[in-house]
């Protein structure tokens, strides 16, 4: 009987002393964790050539499409004594759907075209955090602003069916801002939800010199890329 009052005691003052490091808990310090998302991307094309298909001698259309992405990220937050937060974080992520393709067909013959085929595998940033830290109904919780650089793995292709082929592949970064919230459900643990917008401008240039045997020194075709992202991600705090 004594042992198990012993037993009992050295439960309780565990968990006594759990619950009190939690409720001092604050959000200082380096996490890792997983994240997984969706990326809502919008693409404008603009090209031209002599020897494309249309008597306009250009290519330009836009497109919608959207993707999954699975990721990681690791960074470093601190509190201050106001319950100001800021920190530092770096992601990866890798896009599930990678590909858009683009059409531009003969308006005599719909059978022939400049077909463009845009990739985006993979999205990396590197971020800034600024929240207030919130005890609400014994909820620990991080509202926060986010902003900084983004980098996306792209790739464009040109193709016709007289055998012309181009291809360019790049690394271009652009600009994030964004919002999220985040909730210490456990020790050492956190959950996130996030919204953010990322844009990186004229994404990428393709050179296309010639097409059907039609020289143009001024042939080329570049991407625009822009957007908007839902992740929701979980953190271990070391």
């Amino acid at each position: 009987m004594n042992k198990l009052l012993v037993m009992a005691k050295c439960v309780v003052i565990t968990m006594s002393m759990m619950g009190i490091a939690y409720a001092d808990n604050t959000w200082t310090g380096f996490y890792a964790g997983v994240n997984a998302g969706s990326a809502f991307n919008h693409v404008q094309l603009k090209s031209q050539q002599l020897g494309f298909t249309d008597t306009s001698e250009n290519c330009n259309t836009s497109s919608d499409f959207s993707t999954f992405f699975p990721g990681i990220q690791l960074g470093f937050m601190h509190q201050f004594p106001n319950d100001l937060v800021s920190g530092i974080e770096a992601n990866i992520t890798v896009n599930t759907n990678q590909k858009k393709t683009f059409k531009c067909s003969c308006p005599e013959n719909p059978d022939v075209s400049d077909r463009f085929s845009f990739r985006n595998q993979m999205q990396n940033s590197i971020k800034g955090r600024v929240g207030r830290a919130l005890d609400w109904n014994k909820n620990i919780l991080l509202p926060y602003l986010t902003a900084g650089v983004s980098f996306a793995n792209v790739g464009l292709t040109y193709k016709n069916e007289g055998g012309d082929y181009y291809s360019e592949n790049s690394t271009q970064s652009g600009w994030l801002i964004g919002a999220g919230i985040e909730w210490a459900f456990m020790q050492n643990w956190s959950l996130r939800a996030e919204y953010y917008y990322a844009d990186y401008g004229n994404t990428i240039k393709l050179n296309i010199p010639s097409v059907y045997g039609l020289l143009d020194t001024n042939g080329h075709a570049h991407a625009e890329l822009s957007s908007n992202n839902i992740v929701v991600a979980i953190n271990y705090w070391i």
